[in-house]
């Protein structure tokens, strides 16, 4: 049995794991192992400043707490190029893997994908997002890739009150207002770039007929199985 820490939860707020824990579904053979970040981390993750703030209060917890001994492969929960990404690997060589970057993959690789944007939190994500997009993509040119990719686009809603039920209507108008912005780019595509909007894919699918509605963790959980199922072989 794979034994997943999935995801890692680098905030402090239990209310986020919590809704984890109530929509993922391990695969088979897989067992999930919640982690939320002690409370001094932020309460939520709005930007480059509190991603430091967040990486310098879980890492040495999960090192303190020898977590990379105990578990096969990590899911940073966190959409972003986190920085627990890149210092959580220079401590293992277990697969390690972050929430958007699971939904870049996935989109890259599916050809019926033909042309999508990332729905995040709060509007400091955006740049941040399109920068980490253009970074994941490896354009030499160091240009953003509008071949495959439209410009990120933010609800401005806290990642606390993003699975509230009372907010749907208000991120239903703005996915709506957001599309008729795009409409002569046909996307087919939305990634929803919060792991505090796990569980909305559904939701969305049903309101937005012909558009899939990518959820970050639960592609985050498929991916990194693959990678852990690979590196045992």
């Amino acid at each position: 049995m794979a034994n997943f820490l999935s995801p890692f939860n680098p905030n402090s707020s239990e209310s986020v794991s919590a809704n984890l824990a109530k929509i993922l579904v391990a695969p088979p053979n897989v067992k999930f192992h919640f982690y939320t970040a002690p409370a001094d981390a932020p309460k939520e993750i709005s930007g480059h400043e509190t991603s430091i703030l967040s990486e310098q209060v879980v890492l040495p917890d999960l090192l303190s707490k020898d977590v990379l001994s105990k578990y096969d492969g990590f899911l940073i929960g966190c959409y972003s190029d986190h920085p627990l990404i890149h210092s959580l690997g220079k401590h293992t060589h277990k697969p390690i893997l972050g929430i958007m970057q699971a939904t870049l993959l996935y989109s890259l690789l599916n050809p019926s994908v033909t042309k999508l944007f990332v729905l995040t939190s709060f509007n400091e994500w955006e740049q941040l997002l399109d920068r980490g997009i253009t970074d994941f993509v490896g354009n030499p040119t160091d240009v953003f890739p509008f071949g495959k990719f439209q410009r990120t686009q933010a609800l401005d809603i806290s990642v606390l009150s993003l699975s509230d039920p009372s907010e749907y209507a208000k991120i239903e108008t703005r996915v709506n207002e957001v599309l008729q912005l795009y409409k002569d780019d046909a996307i087919n595509c939305v990634l929803l770039g919060c792991a505090g909007m796990a569980g909305l894919d559904e939701k969305l699918a049903a309101s937005f007929p012909g558009v899939l509605f990518v959820d970050s963790c639960k592609i985050g959980v498929e991916l990194l199985t693959s990678l852990v199922r690979f590196a045992k072989k």
